[in-house]
């Protein structure tokens, strides 16, 4: 009886189990937040392949228990996840996607600020625009994105750093580049090739004083704040990845270059009107026609892969990403390979009193490169090679370093046609490179010790180690035509090892409270302090025995025992340490989500400036006027409107612009080594002192407006401000009898006025189609105030630009050219007192009011998304923008002719049946003039293409047989296609004078992210 009992009992067990935990129909309806109903929508359960669509009236039938989690998808809404209960019915509001509207929060080190509390000048970009794009360094996505922000790279190399400038130039010869900060680690440069973009959430800009500010010492010229991906808390396992390969190829350029026929037609013309020109060419040289960028520069590969881990429990998430990359370099030989993990995890307790994070990030990067660009060695710099060479050449002439050493020798072959073949022995026996291995680690704590008072703790290390290695083989062309008499052995090898470290930490205590539901009140007060250390060391070796020789070690070395002249090796060691302290506090105040005031003090010691000026004291205050808010704005077309206004100051402590390590010394007196009387050694003046110097100080006024009407279809933001730097670092005239003639100095002044302009339009945004339109426009405008010289100018004799009061830093000063006199041929320029001269000196240099700086610059873009498709164009433009040409110099001259290639341009010049031409008589007496002279001085203003991308985002139904929760397919293009007057290979360059540089990519990649 008892076993019967047990077995009815477990029966009755089971069944109330089964009951308790069986699925049954759950219905619900899929809706907007403005209680639309969605159709097409798909409802996924979570971890199984099963799911269903909505109807047209957003409804959906689901098998369900309590418990089981399903997710909803549709286009053009955030993806939501909600949980069964035991009601038959699930209904699921979807939240539109509002990824191209500036994000609801405001992110810096020290604070996160809500969109509509934030009282300052912030831009910010997510990554829907960094991601997936084929560029090694995350700063290039930033181009044409944010208003102010000028980034120009001007190089090819992968890997290589751009020059960045925020609302103008902050100095003259201090650093100007805004201070970058990763997860709340201060970065002194953007070195960024081995930060993998795929693993960036976010960027915020901070632009005005009311932002940057409580950076105090490092915040003058702006701040890059750069937040990577997190996990969430109770969130299941999710796997994406994200890959692109493509090709990489040299841009075009206007040079025109002759071939080997154009040459010899030019050459055969111009002997009538140019006896001296030489010979025709040879049947053997006409035969040949090589194009030398062909045989120095390659299509490039380009690939970068990265998958992506993220989960979370109640009290824990994170995030994991594993990164591969190769950049290929269009000029042959040169090319970076990186590697990065990164892990970032958050946790909390019950109470979520206790919440803290850590971030662990290395990266490893290879990068072979040139070492030569912009010089003027037919024997180093590849450029000249491949841009320069002549037609006629035969690179298979080229078999080794020793026959091309003889035939150099035997003067069977000179530097015009012997140029690029030391190039390619170059190519093939030496190298240069560059191991670098980056570790940020970083660690936050935070303790609410009531509701309104948190204490938080955020450490962060900086590590870097910077091994490079250059070598050139024994049997090089630059070996044998270098070797000294009685070297026996040959070969060299070069190498540098660097370690860099960075600690910062900060600690706060941070108040917030709120009375009658309208009076926000918060303040905080933080102390910081940094302390760095470099260390490097570096070795020379020269004599190599060929027996042991390998490419890039030191093996084969021959001791000093055997000549110590010749083989011993030279070797110099440093060491630099930097420190900063700070403390500082904040005060915000916010009346009914309708006015705002936020204030900011801090105070800075630098280890740069003597104990009587190592304190600086900066603040800043800043308002807002959310007019919105207001009652008499209900049922307005604005559904945004902000008026805000800041005003304060930033320091500027690298006042050389060396970076962190640099101008350690200036307040002490310094001697150096050196060879004096009978030729013996002794000490020399190597550097006055000025226990004077002093932070340079940027003081900033900034007005602006947010904006947002009809639903936010056209939103946007217009800012005005004014940028002074007071206590410039210049040079400053001295009596000689101090042993120099000048010293450097806190004297001058310096302004930047400028608006910014910043809309976004949509055109269509319906339930399947999306269309809008996006402006970014700057307008700055840089002035000299005051130098310390009494004719208010600055120019050191030999450089193309200076600088004077009342105009921009940089500017070029040098003779104006005016035209061709139709009588002689000769070339014209504007003498000093405004008359013609053929025959101009330094005196006759005139002020040009140009720059290499842009005074416009901006971009423009759309985006157009259709039932998956989706299609974006970003272009962006710079104007007002001038360079020096010195590669049109060399294919223009006539002293060139016979010496390198030339551009057919220079058909049309001065003849008595050509009176109007464009160049001088080939025979004209003042050419060497046209060197130097603003006849070579070129618009460098462009509109470029400089993104392009078409895809499709897959619908879930149409991939659930791959149990895929997400695909997307594209194709995509970086520096498409350039408008400019620039002759050259890019108009984009922070260079004054461009000659023999690096020409930066085209890039049309294939790409794909998948999710799991």
């Amino acid at each position: 009886m008892r076993s019967k009992f047990t077995w009815i009992l477990t029966l009755f067990f089971a069944l109330v189990v089964q009951v308790g935990f069986a699925q049954k129909p759950v219905t619900g309806v899929v809706k907007t937040q403005d209680g639309e109903p969605i159709p097409g929508a798909t409802v996924m359960l979570v971890g199984t392949n099963q799911g269903t669509d909505t109807d047209d009236e957003g409804k959906y039938t689901l098998n369900l228990k309590k418990g089981d989690k399903i997710q909803v998808v549709y286009e053009g809404f955030k993806p939501t996840t909600v949980t069964a209960t035991d009601s038959g019915i699930l209904n699921v509001t979807l939240v539109e996607d509002d990824s191209w509207l500036i994000p609801e929060v405001i992110v810096d080190t020290y604070r996160t600020v809500s969109k509509e509390e934030n009282t300052t000048s912030v831009s910010s970009v997510t990554s829907k625009t960094i991601e997936g794009r084929p560029n090694a360094s995350i700063i290039q996505t930033l181009q044409g994105q944010v208003p102010g922000l000028n980034i120009m790279t001007g190089s090819g190399q992968p890997g290589a750093e751009s020059r960045v400038t925020l609302r103008g130039l902050g100095s003259i010869n201090g650093n100007t580049e805004p201070l970058y900060i990763i997860d709340g680690i201060p970065m002194s440069s953007n070195r960024f090739r081995s930060l993998n973009p795929n693993e960036i959430d976010r960027v915020d800009i901070l632009k005005d004083a009311g932002a940057t500010a409580i950076y105090g010492n490092r915040g003058a010229n702006g701040v890059i704040v750069i937040t990577t991906k997190r996990g969430s808390f109770e969130s299941d396992l999710s796997i994406r990845y994200i890959g692109t390969t493509g090709i990489s190829s040299i841009q075009r350029n206007q040079y025109n270059l002759m071939n080997t026929a154009d040459y010899d037609d030019f050459v055969r013309t111009a002997r009538q009107d140019y006896p001296g020109i030489g010979g025709n060419l040879s049947n053997a040289q006409r035969s040949v026609n090589t194009d030398w960028t062909d045989v120095f520069f390659n299509d490039a590969l380009t690939q970068t892969h990265t998958v992506m881990f993220s989960a979370g429990s109640k009290n824990l998430s994170t995030f994991t990403s594993v990164g591969y990359s190769e950049f290929g370099g269009t000029l042959k030989g040169t090319d970076l390979k990186r590697f990065s993990f990164r892990t970032n995890l958050d946790g909390k307790n019950n109470s979520e009193k206790l919440t803290y994070g850590t971030t662990i990030n290395a990266n490893f990067s290879r990068s072979n490169m040139e070492n030569a660009s912009g010089t003027n060695g037919v024997n180093q710099n590849y450029f000249l090679g491949a841009f320069q060479s002549l037609p006629y050449v035969d690179p298979n002439s080229y078999t080794n370093g020793y026959d091309l050493f003889q035939d150099y020798l035997a003067q069977r072959i000179g530097i015009s046609n012997g140029m690029p073949l030391f190039l390619m022995d170059k190519r093939a026996t030496s190298g240069f490179g560059q191991d670098e291995f980056k570790l940020l680690v970083n660690g936050n704590i935070n303790y609410k010790l009531s509701d309104k008072f948190k204490i938080s703790n955020q450490t962060g290390v900086d590590y870097q180690t910077i091994n490079q290695n250059s070598w050139t083989r024994y049997d090089a062309f630059n070996e044998y035509l270098f070797a000294v008499q009685g070297q026996d052995y040959r070969g060299y090898v070069a190498t540098i090892d660097e370690d860099r470290m960075v600690f910062n930490t900060n600690t706060n205590l941070r108040y917030e409270d709120t009375f009658n539901d309208v009076h926000k009140v918060s303040a905080g007060v933080f102390l910081e302090y940094l302390k760095a250390h470099l260390r490097s060391k570096n070795m020379q070796k020269t004599g190599f025995d060929p027996i042991f020789w390998s490419d890039g070690g030191m093996t084969g070395w021959i001791g000093g025992e055997e000549n110590y002249q010749l083989y011993a090796p030279t070797a110099g060691m440093s060491r630099f340490d930097a420190g900063l302290f700070s403390y500082f506090g904040t005060a915000s105040y916010d009346y009914d989500r309708r006015y705002g005031l936020d204030a900011t003090i801090r105070r800075d010691a630098s280890f740069r400036f003597t104990d009587d000026n190592r304190w600086g004291t900066f603040w800043s205050v800043s308002a807002r006027w959310n007019i919105s808010n207001e009652k008499f704005m209900e049922n307005s077309v604005f559904n945004d409107l902000k008026l805000r206004g800041s005003y304060g100051s930033s320091g500027n402590q690298d006042i050389t612009g060396g970076g962190m390590f640099s101008g350690a010394q200036l307040y002490d007196t310094r001697f150096i080594s050196a060879v004096g009387y009978n030729g013996e050694t002794g000490l020399s003046l190597g550097q006055l002192p000025n226990p004077n110097l002093q932070w340079e100080v940027i003081t900033q006024a900034n007005i602006g407006v947010d904006f947002g009407v009809w639903n936010n279809r056209l939103r946007g933001s217009v800012d005005v401000y004014q940028k002074q730097t007071d206590d410039l670092y210049l040079n400053n005239p001295l009596s000689a009898i101090n042993g120099a003639s000048s010293l450097n100095a806190n004297f001058g002044t310096m302004r930047n006025t400028g608006v910014e302009v910043n809309l976004t339009g949509d055109i269509i945004r319906n339930e399947n189609t999306s269309l809008s339109l996006r402006f970014v426009g700057a307008y700055n405008k840089n002035e000299v105030i005051e130098i310390p010289n009494e004719n208010g100018e600055f120019w050191n004799g030999t450089s193309l630009v200076g600088y004077r009061e009342g105009s921009m830093v940089n500017e070029f000063y040098m003779p104006e050219y005016l035209g061709i006199n139709p009588d002689n041929g000769n070339m014209m320029f504007r003498s000093k007192d405004g008359g013609v001269t053929e025959n101009p000196n330094d005196g006759d240099n005139q002020w040009l009011g140009k720059s290499s700086m842009p005074v416009y610059q901006g971009g423009f873009g759309i985006d157009f998304a259709h039932k998956g498709w989706f299609l974006t164009a970003d272009f962006t433009y710079a104007l007002d923008a001038w360079r020096y040409d010195n590669d049109y110099y060399f294919f223009t001259a006539p002293t060139f002719i016979k010496q390198n290639n030339l551009s057919n341009d220079m058909r049309d010049y001065w003849t008595p049946d050509n009176r109007d031409a464009s160049f001088p008589a080939l025979t004209g007496s003042n050419f060497s003039y046209a060197s130097g002279s603003s006849f070579y001085l070129q618009d460098a203003s462009y509109l470029r293409l400089r993104y392009l991308t078409l895809g499709y985002n897959f619908n879930q139904k149409d991939i659930d047989f791959m149990k895929l929760s997400g695909l997307r397919v594209y194709a995509q293009a970086e520096n498409l296609y350039t408008w400019t007057k620039w002759r050259g290979w890019d108009a984009e360059s922070s260079r004054s004078i461009d000659y023999g540089q690096y020409p930066t990519p085209r890039t049309v990649s294939v790409g794909v992210e998948v999710q799991f």
